[in-house]
């Protein structure tokens, strides 16, 4: 008897494991149906319905005439199969019927009119980034429309609207408090059931107070984040509270770059693993307590209705909430058999309430990931560990690769890139993530009635805090650690074969092995040539431009280890690895051309962990900085002249004005000032303010750290008094020797009128210089359009050069007259690729190119070394 039994185990555990998968062809189908019907349009969608109703008769018909015949398993088949289309054909008619009222809603005869507008705000403001530098912060709110006044009508209706707004005001609107603005209605860009998008024409003006339930919420998570940045390091308190609630109000911008690039933006959202530990967590304690299963099932669903509500339920939260729930359902019955019918169940359910997520690529990710988790994550754990892995670790593992495998089609149509350090990223962070939610979960819960306890619990959170930070920002910034491909539909598409073949072709096991040699053998190889850039940079170089993107970043080699830096670029981040890929540790001076973001924006990046001599501007450029800022740049150079010993030196060959004389209008061959290290320490600056008024946080101005890109010239002064370096004023007539380099300033001239405001034709103020260098005559022109071309071509000191860095980045405002009087042997373009101002001109490059004038793109070669004799240059690039 026990053979016997022994004999059938295997065989029952085997089909335990046999998926359930009567309901896939239904899932599958209403989601099809419904992505038809929305982007096609209710005819459409009424014609899907008719054919499906059609093709389930004649199903049927067959079905029942031939179902005596046939064996049991095509009979149940067949049954799935009809219903899946009986379930697409009512699927069909309700997205018909959805998109008919919106395609006939009264507002679309008022597209382009200024009208005055009721919403209810469905979900928190999210800000959207911004292309123009120094501009106003603009959100985007998606809300449910109540009515809206045209002329002496008011027509109330309802729908779906997003709003595109800018200013301070609406930056705190809570969900469901109903507002009223003045707004333009458009087309909306998506088909997902929107009506209109609305381009608000002012600030919004409450009309009723939120629910009760939305102020809690509000209070909660408000609580949370004061309280995580009284006891946290400010990335830590702003990465917690999106973390837990999905708030990313206070993330700061470069911490979300990190997580995008290493694959985990996936964890500042939302998803279904918060509800999934969550619900582990409160199960665990009722289990603990030895209470019964309707106990457990009560607290687990009022901990799921509590966190919903403080997380916001708009049905992304409520996506999250179901496949959170699934993916519990199977990690605590140990069965994929009743997960699978789960997933597809809460498929059907969240798309017949709200049939827009069919396109949401949100909702697209986390089914996927779901489904990874369910069908591929067990078995690829199994594989792991009969090949020796201890269990955990094949299942961080099996789980990172199953979500990330499922989900890089949507990614790539999304984005066009491929995170390559994702997995790696998933895996290292693993550990800590469950900890953090449920630490998060507990300080959330004690911010508003215990904030002394929340303060502990939340002080808990920083080491894995700063795990989970530092992994991020590590890998992120690995050479390669994402790679572009094409996107949109095609990509997609193209990604999701590649990924369909792959998963079946490993199946295989020579497959498999021919697989791991060819992608052992290709790291071996590639991974050097990113980490350690053999060969980079050539021994001679001269000249550096570096692929920052849309604009400038360049250094002038001046002696080992030594440069002169002109233009930082716009991130902090590119810069500050294109030096280090150059090996700069110091930069005898770092001429800013003129105060575009483009141009200083990575200041930070550029001088963390070098030391710096000086900074340099046009005269008056940082006028408007104040007086008391500039004193306490002055105080702290001075101080830290008299604070070193008198056996310090300058580097050799590395000679700057001194600033004593930035003024003076003379040339100025002085030896150095004393170089000044970049702090590394990520603290609050008040320059101006004492510390005894003790001013509130938010009056206080935070200074960048070295990702945050500056914007504003402000922030150099400040910068610059933090780090003890000298600013100095250059113009035209000064002159500097840096070792085998000299440097002359051209333009501006010191009597040019003085900026009155920071929008005064700032391009045409931009720093033109010229260096005599091993390779020749570099001409260095900043931004400067025609107006300041023609006052240089008036200039008696000649133009002509060997290298011409391109003004303005290419842009048409140059002058035929000037690139003829320079006539350049090689020109240098320094833009961004498919950036959208359309630089570099074609005209730009047909003049050039009628020159006889070799042209090097930043935007086509990467980094670009220029090296060699002015007779003999050479050109070294290495692709970003």
């Amino acid at each position: 008897m026990s053979s016997s039994l022994d004999a059938r185990e295997p065989a029952s555990a085997e089909r335990a494991q046999i998926m359930d998968a009567r309901l896939l062809p239904a899932a599958l189908c209403c989601w099809a149906v419904t992505i038809v019907v929305l982007g096609s349009g209710w005819l459409v969608g009424i014609a899907v319905a008719l054919g499906s109703a059609v093709a389930a008769a004649g199903s049927a018909m067959v079905s029942r005439q031939g179902r005596f015949a046939r064996a049991k398993v095509h009979r149940a088949v067949a049954s799935t199969l009809l219903a899946a289309v009986l379930f697409g054909a009512g699927f069909a008619l309700a997205a018909a019927w959805r998109e008919y009222r919106v395609a006939s809603h009264p507002m679309r005869e008022a597209y382009g009119l200024s009208l005055r507008i009721v919403v209810t705000p469905t979900d928190d403001p999210k800000p959207l980034p911004s292309n123009t530098f120094g501009a106003e912060r603009r959100w985007v709110v998606r809300a449910a429309l109540r009515e809206y006044h045209r002329a002496e009508a008011t027509v109330r209706s309802g729908g779906r609207v997003v709003v595109f707004a800018s200013g301070p005001e609406w930056a705190d609107l809570l969900p469901g408090q109903p507002i009223e603005f003045r707004a333009q209605p458009q087309p909306p860009k998506n088909r997902d059931l929107t009506v209109a998008a609305l381009h608000a024409l002012g600030p919004p003006k409450p009309v009723a107070p939120p629910p009760w339930w939305q102020r809690a919420a509000a209070s909660v998570r408000d609580d949370f984040a004061d309280t995580a940045t009284a006891v946290l390091p400010p990335d830590a308190a702003g990465l917690i509270p999106a973390l837990v609630l999905g708030d990313t109000s206070g993330l700061p911008e470069p911490v979300r770059e990190d997580f995008e690039t290493a694959g985990l933006q996936h964890l500042c959202v939302v998803s279904g693993a918060n509800f999934t530990i969550l619900l582990t967590v409160v199960l665990f304690v009722v289990r603990t307590l030895t209470l019964g299963p309707r106990a457990a099932a009560t607290a687990a669903t009022a901990a799921l209705v509590m966190f919903v509500v403080v997380a916001r339920p708009d049905p992304s939260v409520l996506r999250a909430a179901a496949m959170g729930a699934i993916t519990l359902l199977a990690l605590v019955t140990g069965r994929r058999k009743q997960a699978l019918p789960a997933l597809c169940v809460a498929v059907i359910g969240l798309l017949l309430v709200w049939p827009e997520l069919a396109v949401n690529a949100g909702f697209a990710l986390s089914v996927l990931a779901t489904a990874g988790l369910i069908l591929l994550a067990p078995s690829w754990a199994d594989w792991l560990r009969a090949r020796g892995w201890w269990r955990l670790p094949a299942e961080v593992v099996a789980v990172s690769a199953a979500a990330f495998t499922v989900t890089v089609p949507i990614m790539v149509a999304l984005t066009g890139r491929i995170s390559v350090v994702a997995i790696l990223a998933n895996v290292l962070v693993a550990p800590v993530i469950a900890p953090l939610t449920v630490i998060g979960a507990l300080g959330a819960a004690c911010a508003s009635v215990w904030p002394p306890v929340a303060e502990l619990v939340l002080r808990c959170a920083g080491p894995p805090l700063w795990w989970l930070l530092t992994v991020a920002e590590r890998t992120a910034a690995l050479p390669g650690a994402t790679i572009t491909v094409p996107g949109g539909s095609i990509g997609g598409l193209t990604a999701a074969a590649f990924v369909i073949v792959a998963v079946c072709a490993l199946r295989v096991a020579p497959i498999r092995r021919i697989a791991a040699v060819i992608v052992l053998s290709s790291t071996a190889v590639l991974l050097p040539v990113r980490l350690w850039n053999p060969g980079w940079p050539a021994p001679d170089w001269v000249l550096a431009a570096c692929d920052i993107g849309q604009g400038d970043g360049l250094a002038l080699s001046v002696g080992h280890g030594t440069a002169v830096v002109i233009d930082v670029g716009p991130d902090p981040r590119t810069m500050r690895t294109c030096l280090d890929r150059l090996h700069i540790h110091h930069i005898a001076l770092l001429a800013l051309t003129h105060p575009h973001a483009d141009h200083i924006g990575g200041l930070t990046g550029a001088i963390h962990g070098r030391t710096v001599a000086a900074i340099a501007t046009a005269p008056g450029e940082l006028d408007e900085v104040g007086l008391s800022a500039r004193a306490a740049v002055s105080s702290n150079a001075e101080t830290a002249r008299h604070h070193r010993t008198s056996s310090e030196e300058a580097r050799p060959g590395a000679a700057v004005p001194d600033p004593g004389d930035c003024c003076s209008g003379g040339s100025a061959g002085r030896p150095a000032a004393t170089p000044h290290t970049w702090s590394e320490h990520r603290s609050e600056a008040t320059i101006g303010i004492d510390e005894g008024d003790n001013p509130a946080p938010s009056q206080r101005s935070r200074t960048p750290d070295d990702r945050t890109p500056i914007t504003a010239p402000a922030q150099i002064t400040e910068i610059a008094a933090r780090a003890e370096i000298p600013l100095l004023e250059l113009s035209a007539g000064h002159v500097m020797q840096f070792g085998p380099v000299e440097l002359t300033v051209l333009s501006p001239a010191a009597t040019h009128p003085r900026p009155r405001h920071p929008t005064d034709e700032p391009n045409d103020r931009s720093l033109v210089l010229t260096a005599t260098t091993p390779a020749g005559r570099i001409l260095l022109t900043g931004d400067i359009e025609s107006p300041a071309q023609h006052r240089l071509l008036r200039n008696p000191t000649p133009l002509r050069a060997d290298i011409l860095k391109v003004p303005h980045h290419g842009s048409q405002t140059t002058t035929k007259e000037f690139l003829t009087a320079v006539h350049p042997r090689l020109a240098i373009i320094s833009s961004g690729p498919d950036n959208t101002f359309g630089h570099p001109h074609p005209a730009i490059l047909t003049a050039l190119h009628s020159l006889g004038t070799t042209i090097a793109r930043t935007d086509q070669h990467g980094d670009i070394l220029i090296a060699g004799t002015p007779t003999h240059l050479r050109i070294h690039t290495r692709p970003g």
